[in-house]
């Protein structure tokens, strides 16, 4: 991760990973975190001398899978913020393997104003469909499931299209390589999960 971002939009930072627990290790994973303060900080997006015009916050949580064999995300968090203090929100991506709450287990969330959703919120609260009314970035947006929620390379290239950060020029070629290791890794948690139909489908096309 420290790589894909000093590659594409940052320069010389270091995301670090900090052990915590004795009986059910938690590895925390940020920019900025210590032993002592577990709290990530956003990571500023400028290249060289170029002023951070804003911030990225990225932030992990993994633990041991059920089978206790491999490291597995419990929770990922990546948040564009235009300070460092993280109070000016634009756009945050959360997942949460197992979230206390009946939110999507990945989400995106808008902080911004929009006429004809509230009014779509104020019909749907008149019909008592919903919660009386909320702004715009109080709602969830589910994207993609567990298996295939946004990644930090979804987030760097969306930044790159949009124009909202200077990008180093190999930026596309640095967000494949990383982005083939994570569909690598996510399609081999799959095949664990599900090796059954992992030999059907190889006998389908081997025609075995």
């Amino acid at each position: 991760m420290t790589n894909l971002l000093n590659r594409t939009v940052a320069d010389g930072i270091r995301l670090k990973s900090i052990i915590a627990g004795k009986r059910a290790v938690t590895v925390h994973v940020g920019y900025g975190i210590s032993a002592k303060d577990l709290t990530a900080k956003p990571v500023p997006l400028g290249i060289g001398k170029t002023p951070a015009v804003c911030h990225l916050f990225v932030a992990y949580i993994l633990v041991l899978d059920p089978e206790q064999a491999y490291l597995a995300v419990a929770k990922s968090q990546y948040g564009l913020y235009l300070d460092s203090d993280r109070q000016k929100m634009l756009v945050h991506w959360d997942y949460t393997r197992d979230p206390e709450n009946d939110y999507p287990v990945a989400h995106v969330q808008v902080n911004g104003d929009c006429e004809h959703f509230d009014i779509l919120t104020e019909k749907a609260r008149s019909a008592g469909r919903t919660s009386p009314m909320r702004p715009l970035r109080d709602f969830h947006f589910p994207v993609g499931g567990r298996r295939f929620r946004p990644t930090l390379e979804d987030v760097v290239e969306f930044l790159a299209v949009e124009g909202l950060a200077e990008m180093r020029n190999d930026w596309e070629t640095v967000v494949k390589e990383h982005r083939d290791r994570w569909e690598e890794r996510q399609l081999r948690a799959a095949i664990r999960r599900f090796p059954e139909i992992a030999r059907q489908q190889l006998r389908e096309d081997h025609q075995i």
